[in-house]
């Protein structure tokens, strides 16, 4: 065990350095592209109009970065269509942790260029994807097991998000919880996650910075009524979450039903991408220069109000096209807004309502609150809201998992399912663990039923008139003394049935299989469904602890399943009642 933990350990370290380099190359390449598309040909530097600005072409150059994108991912990787996170949380739960070789380069290259050309889309799903099929390779190259190959999954992911974001807690904490949409995480893989994370920001650190994304000044929260306006900010940002995953995914089938080819779809998004972009030029990119201008309250309120809304069609036709790029700088955004509207309202400075804002949207309409929580508390340095921030991402949460339970999509991550007792990934660990403890004596009943027991000079004759009365598929054979001596089932005697030649010259004994294997009442349920599986039979005698030849019943394995199914029940009664 220890040796296993030390080999976990220096696969975390690894793989945390391997996550910072494909940050930074993935960084480099967003840039790059964000240099060509938007500052050459358009003339938008971060985000902003500069004096070259040419506002006509910003549709030409969203449809070339989708139209491109969609060449490159649907001829060589179509998994890499999307956002990635999903298509990481799928090989996760369905695919053993693989991920094909090719795909996290692909993605790296086409949400380079749907980003970087003004495509409303973010670097989390990217980097999720890239970093996951990185450690999808290493697993392969080291010759994993299934579960050490999911494991370096999570790692891999987590070390990605920690040197993109400058969020080492939050990273870990999203790796290991994106998964389920309720809250369940991946505890196994949590000290190894945070491992990976702290050495990719650690170094990360000293190739970049230290510094926080965003600037925001401090803030002190100590007043009642501040916090009654943080809990209405929750519930706004729960209604918000509740619509954003139906719009996103509507688009996404609005798209798939297109009689189009598929390479043709990103660049009709980037298109009305773009189209819009004329108008509102901030919904092009991640918009993370416009979420510090809301810090700085540099923005009016009705701008914002109409910006949540353009964002979220801005995003679901850029991803929802099948366009490559993340979900989550834009719910940033889309939550940044909100907070600096209810900024305005209760007439507060902007900047607590808009950090606020920005992880309540994000961490209840991708069901992440926990990681939400850190992740932008790491990304904004305001360590001294996380009090409000907790109390408004979990009103957020609660209402949106309330609300979008009317629409038919309900969470970002299609991919996710509600906990560990539904991931595939699981299959069997549960059946091991409700049995736990349980011994053959709680689930063999003698007196259910009234086993024929068959003496060893029983002629066969005999038998055939007995063997047409009885239900009985295995028949335990007994000496003179009335000990259990053998045993023997339909199968082993079907071939003398149909040779009536034969009943007068057999006796039981000489059918019968001399080598029972048997079971005792305080034996461990586990054991007996070893036996179970020794000769793939389906019964086995039972015999008293004190006498193994005294013969007390027969245990079937339909009686363990069907026991597994009443425990399964009960303890899910006994769950909660409240889904969360």
């Amino acid at each position: 065990m220890k040796k296993e933990y030390t080999k976990l350990f220096i696969d975390a370290v690894f793989l945390g350095l391997i996550g910072v380099a494909a940050a930074q190359v993935f960084t480099f390449l967003v840039n790059f592209a964000a240099h060509l598309f938007l500052e050459r040909l358009v003339g938008i530097k971060n985000g902003v109009p500069g004096a070259n600005f040419s506002a006509h072409l910003i549709p030409l150059v969203t449809a070339l970065g989708g139209l491109l994108s969609g060449l490159i991912v649907y001829t060589l990787a179509p998994e890499a269509e999307g956002h990635g996170t999903d298509a990481a949380i799928k090989a996760f739960h369905f695919s053993e942790g693989k991920i094909r070789p090719r795909v996290p380069f692909i993605k790296m290259l086409a949400s380079a260029i749907t980003i970087g050309s003004g495509g409303s889309a973010g670097r989390e799903g990217p980097v999720v994807q890239i970093s996951a099929g990185v450690a999808s390779i290493y697993a392969t190259l080291t010759k994993r097991s299934v579960p050490e190959r999911r494991l370096l999954l999570l790692i891999g992911m987590a070390a990605g998000l920690a040197a993109v974001f400058r969020s080492p807690i939050g990273a870990a904490m999203f790796s290991v919880g994106i998964l389920y949409s309720e809250v369940d995480i991946e505890a196994h893989a949590v000290l190894f996650s945070l491992l990976a994370s702290v050495t990719a920001y650690a170094l990360n650190g000293f190739l970049v910075s230290w510094e926080p994304l965003f600037k925001v000044p401090d803030f002190l929260i100590t007043d009642l009524s501040q916090y009654l306006a943080f809990a209405s900010l929750g519930l706004c940002a729960g209604l918000v979450a509740s619509v954003l995953p139906e719009i996103f995914y509507r688009t996404r089938d609005l798209f798939r039903s297109l009689p189009l080819p598929n390479v043709f779809k990103p660049a009709i998004g980037g298109l009305a991408v773009g189209l819009m972009a004329l108008e509102l030029p901030h919904v092009l990119g991640g918009g993370y220069p416009w979420i510090q201008a809301a810090i700085d309250g540099k923005i009016p309120i009705g701008l914002m109000l109409v910006l949540i809304i353009a964002k979220m069609l801005a995003l679901s036709l850029t991803v929802g096209s099948g366009g490559s790029g993340g979900v989550f700088a834009p719910s940033l955004f889309i939550g940044a807004m909100l907070g600096g509207v209810l900024a305005h309202v209760f007439q507060q400075s902007p900047h607590p309502y808009v950090v606020v804002g920005m992880l309540s949207v994000f961490g209840a309409a991708a069901r992440v609150p926990l990681a939400s929580l850190f992740m932008v508390i790491e990304m904004t340095g305001a360590f001294h809201m996380l009090g409000a921030a907790a109390l408004s991402v979990t009103i957020s949460y609660v209402i949106q998992k309330f609300f979008a339970g009317a629409f038919k999509y309900q969470s970002l991550y299609e991919g996710q399912v509600p906990t560990k007792f539904d991931s595939p990934a699981h299959r069997g660990e549960f059946f091991s663990d409700i049995l736990y403890g349980i011994k053959v004596k709680d689930v063999f009943d003698p007196k259910l039923k009234k086993w024929e027991v068959i003496p060893e000079d029983m002629p066969f004759r005999e038998f055939v008139k007995l063997f047409h009365k009885t239900e009985q598929h295995y028949f335990p054979v007994v000496d003179k003394e009335g000990k259990l001596c053998g045993i023997f089932s339909i199968n082993d005697v079907r071939p003398f049935l149909n040779e009536e030649g034969v009943w007068d010259l057999l006796i039981i004994k000489d059918v019968a299989r001399p080598n029972v294997i048997t079971v005792t009442p305080s034996e461990d349920i586990h054991a007996a469904l070893q036996k179970f599986t020794i000769r793939n039979i389906d019964q086995l005698p039972v015999v008293a602890d004190d006498d193994p030849r005294r013969f007390l019943g027969m245990l079937s394995r339909r009686e363990v399943i069907a026991f597994y199914n009443r425990r399964l029940s009960q303890i899910r009664q006994e769950r909660s009642p409240i889904s969360i």
